[in-house]
């Protein structure tokens, strides 16, 4: 008898980008991590590529990309990120899903998402549309295929949705089990109510629709909660025992025992839960009587025997139906008890105010410039997978707008179809889904509204924000820092809004550290600088020239005059002008030159920024820069003092307090040289280290830690790019050695990741050893101990 295991994860974060400069910027909260997908790529979705099977020893006895064994979602707007920011971990999961197609008989195990995590009960019909052909698309362009599956965001249902969905080739949704209602066998007249409980969900069931067919699939929702809020993570053998015990063995008939989860339960929100996922599934598939599957596979193999009807406005995460993303339903996320989510009423109503204003009016415009308004708006998913590139762009209007446009005309259809964009995007679910109005969901969907808006004012001549802000008074704030939600919007909303003259400014800004400004990087504007003058000397950095910035997503364009000025910190000074030509930068230039140069842009020049203008995003950006240059600052201050501070020791004498921080300072960059080197001579960093510690003198761990892992790493790529050579191997050993000293916190995942790829050769180059070859007996012992030293086992 057929009985099978499916694990599906959904992994998704939602579009966190600034809404006008297409950039993640800097959050505080996910630190040490530069911002929340930073932080949950480490905890989750890197380790699930290269997930640890640990032996009875705790060395790592295999490693597993989890996703090519499971069925998965991830979601566009997660995926978009990762392609830019994390390629290897992106391409990780792409090739899962090709390789899981050759494991699961052609059925791939990713399948799609509805775009940008809207709820789709609460969604109007033109938008439930476009949610599911941009996602259908956005995952073909990815995954080389056509999705077979697609996950509804939060599990949200209506008939509706689903119809869209099967009238799209959409196969089958995920669905957890509370969200049947009726379930009878095919050709049954009568129904089975399930409402209270009690659907099996150990086989498919067909849910018939008004224009076609799509599969439901209703989740074991027990297991699936004790994996998401109990402690079936702390052990994968459990994990894989509790699946195992999920079959009814006395049945005659195929079983599926398939659980659903936040995919970021794997790491995240379970510390290791990739690795007990990991052992889990090796467990499975060792077993003689189950087998690892995905949907996919399962329904061609098992069609459904009987059908259900499905609770409509219902979802996985709300008890009250879908009552979280528009009112206060008393679901929260219990982090905050006592807190009042009456806020989620006005900021849904605000939202569909906006929808509701605007989509008449851009329908009707755009549907003015273009012969099918409705197909090139769900093709506009290609300019954003191009991130609005000219090719991307030349190639949409090519297609619906043949006959030609004016430049008006082409900029006009950008701007339209931008405001299309930020308008779904401000109905993110995660909006609603936490305790209060002020945190980083809900700012981020009143940004995306705050642009839609914005844009509406330029292209169509309409002010939507007066009855926005009056809706948004009528929410109340948890924190006491804030009135109403009108004042969240104004302070952290409106607050991200930038123009082209502060891009501008802000370039210049960027290019005192030669660094690339986050609008030109994220690819919605094209940036082009020429730097006339330019002067670092004395620790006084300047900068003036010319910047022409377009937007490529709305065709807007600027050209101007900038200049910078940077001092420190709290002394720092950018600025634009209408272009003033050659005489006019010379001019500007002969006064920044002088004694003081922040006076002279402000005389110059008609928008000037200082200190308390700067973003989070561009201090963290000039902080990372800068700061390196401490520590060699904190070492010409010792090397000028080194003399005094040995007469002192010599006389018996106390050192002031800064003279033993000096000196802690200067022997810790000495270690982090001999790191940097991979401590050829382990001897001298033991006896350095040994001195540090007679006289009590602190070494910076973190710096030393990160440090030794950066050459732990390199020497393991080397290794890995050198077939026979044994020293990178032994440059390892010695490292990690030197680490252990005080002992340093290591970061070893891409060395072991390195190494296990190592140990086929190591296979080898022992066959050669057996024979005589002495070579080949220094790599193999070389190997052994590195591995030993990463904590892999080699065979």
């Amino acid at each position: 008898m057929d009985r099978a295991v499916c694990v599906h994860g959904h992994f998704y974060q939602p579009s966190r980008e600034n809404p006008w400069l297409g950039d993640v910027g800097f959050q505080r909260s996910a630190a040490p991590h530069h911002d929340w997908n930073e932080r949950v790529t480490a905890e989750c979705y890197r380790p699930n590529t290269a997930a640890r099977i640990l032996d009875v020893d705790g060395m790592i006895e295999e490693i597993v990309n989890t996703y090519g064994r499971i069925s998965f979602t991830a979601a566009p707007t997660l995926l978009a990120w990762l392609e830019r920011h994390c390629p290897e971990v992106y391409g990780a999961i792409v090739e899962a899903d090709r390789e899981g197609r050759e494991r699961y008989a052609g059925h791939g195990p990713a399948i799609a998402c509805c775009y940008n995590h809207l709820i789709m009960p609460l969604a109007n019909s033109r938008d439930k549309r476009t949610q599911v052909a941009w996602g259908i698309r956005d995952f073909a362009a990815r995954f080389g295929r056509e999705p077979e599956g697609m996950w509804l965001p939060e599990t949200a249902v209506d008939i509706e949705s689903l119809d869209l969905m099967a009238e799209a080739g959409i196969r089958f949704t995920v669905l957890a089990p509370h969200q049947a209602a009726n379930v009878r066998p095919i050709g049954a007249e009568d129904w089975t109510d399930v409402s209270s409980g009690g659907v099996d969900t150990t086989m498919p069931y067909l849910c018939r629709l008004p224009s076609g067919r799509s599969i439901a699939v209703f989740y074991n929702g027990t297991i699936s909660r004790d994996v998401a809020f109990g402690d079936l993570l702390s052990d994968g053998r459990r994990f894989a025992g509790r699946l195992l015990g999920a079959f009814s063995w006395e049945r005659e008939r195929p079983e599926l025992v398939h659980i659903a989860t936040d995919g970021e339960t794997y790491g995240h929100h379970r510390e290791f839960g990739e690795m007990a996922l990991a052992y889990c599934l090796e467990t499975l598939e060792a077993h003689s009587d189950v087998r690892l599957t995905v949907y996919g596979e399962y329904l061609a193999a098992h069609p459904p025997t009987h059908e259900a009807a499905v609770c409509e406005r219902t979802s996985w995460s709300c008890t009250h139906g879908v009552g979280r993303w528009q009112g206060e339903c008393g679901c929260h996320s219990g982090a905050h008890p006592g807190w009042s989510q009456e806020w989620r009423g006005p900021l849904r109503e605000a939202v569909v105010m906006v929808r509701d204003a605007l989509a008449p009016r851009v329908a009707e415009a755009f549907g003015a410039l273009v012969p099918d308004p409705a197909e090139a708006r769900h093709d506009a998913v290609a300019l954003v997978l191009g991130r609005w590139s000219d090719e991307a762009v030349a190639g949409f209007l090519a297609r619906h707008a043949p006959g030609g446009l004016s430049p008006d005309e082409r900029q006009r259809i950008l701007a339209l179809l931008e405001i299309e964009r930020q308008a779904m995007l401000m109905q993110t679910s995660c909006g609603w889904f936490f305790d209060d109005i002020t945190e980083p969901g809900s700012v981020q969907v009143m940004q995306h509204a705050g642009r839609a808006m914005e844009l509406a004012r330029e292209s169509l001549g309409i002010d939507l924000e007066p009855a926005f802000t009056a809706t948004l008074r009528r929410a109340p704030v948890n924190d006491p820092r804030y009135a109403t939600g009108a004042a969240v919007y104004e302070a952290l909303a409106r607050s991200a809004a930038v123009d082209l003259s502060r891009i501008g400014a802000g370039t210049a800004l960027y290019a005192l550290f030669d660094l690339e400004p986050p609008a030109a990087a994220s690819g919605m504007y094209a940036v082009h600088e020429d730097w006339r003058y330019r002067s670092d000397a004395d620790g006084l950095r300047r900068i003036l020239g010319t910047v022409r910035v377009r937007s490529r997503a709305t065709g807007e364009e600027a050209h101007l005059d900038a200049a910078a000025f940077f001092a420190g910190m709290d002394r720092v000074v950018f600025s634009v002008r209408e272009p003033g030509g050659e005489e006019a930068l010379r001019v500007a230039w002969e006064g920044m030159a002088g004694s003081d140069p922040a006076g002279a842009i402000f005389a110059a020049f008609t928008r000037v920024y200082t200190a308390p203008d700067l973003s989070d995003e561009e201090r963290w950006a000039i902080a990372r820069e800068i700061a390196p240059g401490m520590g060699e600052a904190v070492c010409t201050i010792y090397r000028g003092a080194a003399a005094l501070i040995a007469a002192l020791d010599d006389l018996g004498l106390p050192a002031p307090g800064a003279a033993v921080h000096l000196l802690a300072h200067a022997c810790t960059g000495r270690l982090l040289a001999m790191l940097g080197e991979g401590c050829p001579d382990p001897d001298r960093f033991f006896a350095l280290a040994e001195a540090m510690r007679a006289r009590n003198l602190a070494p910076d761990l973190a710096a030393l830690g990160e440090a030794a892992s950066r050459r732990i790493a390199s020497a393991a790529g080397t290794a890995a790019a050198r077939s026979c050579d044994p020293a990178p191997l032994e440059e390892i050993v010695r490292t990690v050695r030197c680490a252990k000293v005080f002992p340093l916190t290591l970061t070893l995942w891409e060395s072991q990741n390195l190494c296990i790829g190592m140990r086929g050769r190591y296979s080898g180059m022992r066959e050669r050893a057996g024979r005589g070859d002495k070579d080949a007996q220094r790599w193999a012992d070389a190997f052994r101990r590195a591995a030993a030293c990463l904590g892999v086992r080699t065979a």
